[in-house]
């Protein structure tokens, strides 16, 4: 994996995170499409996001999904002890960082408070109507999170995904 000298600097910056923080992204990601390599459009669209939010978080004390999920399950007059955290299912969080690892990968977990406000599709680096793409799947039913009705969405995306992060003074882009 080559990183980018932007996805460096935020691997950098990440590295010196203390605690959490709210971040707006930019980013490019791969889109895993239906029907194999039956599929034309097979590993040639890409999803750009720009001016989503997100929380980055160490996790250093305590895990702050979890906490998040018991806020709001509270808020919501719900018992907050309904919830019981699960294991990763995939890659190994390392320790008071953002990071995942995952099969060679380095990946950022975050979650995800608002959708980005410019969300786009390239098919061989050229627009392309969402509508047009072949095999697009439908979004992912989520948890249940004890019941929790405003639900605590994580995303975790690939470092090299990850084309600009802005968070107080800090842009790297």
């Amino acid at each position: 994996m080559e990183l980018t000298n932007t996805q460096k600097k935020i691997m950098a910056n990440l590295k010196e995170l203390n605690g959490q923080a709210i971040v707006s992204f930019n980013a490019k990601t791969q889109i895993k499409l239906l029907g194999g390599k039956k599929n034309p459009m097979l590993n040639r669209v890409e999803k750009v996001m720009k001016n989503g939010q997100i929380m980055i978080m160490c996790n250093m004390n305590s895990n702050g999904y979890d906490n998040m999920v018991k806020r709001r399950l509270k808020a919501e007059g719900k018992d907050p002890e309904s919830f019981k955290l699960s294991k990763r299912v995939w890659g190994e969080r390392v320790p008071n960082t953002p990071f995942v690892l995952h099969k060679g990968q380095v990946y950022v977990e975050a979650i995800f408070l608002k959708a980005p406000k410019n969300v786009s599709y390239l098919l061989d680096g050229k627009p392309i109507d969402k509508d047009l793409i072949e095999g697009l799947k439908d979004k992912p039913k989520e948890g249940k999170q004890g019941g929790l009705d405003n639900k605590v969405v994580i995303r975790t995306y690939k470092l090299e995904s990850l084309t600009g992060l802005k968070w107080g003074a800090l842009s790297v882009s």
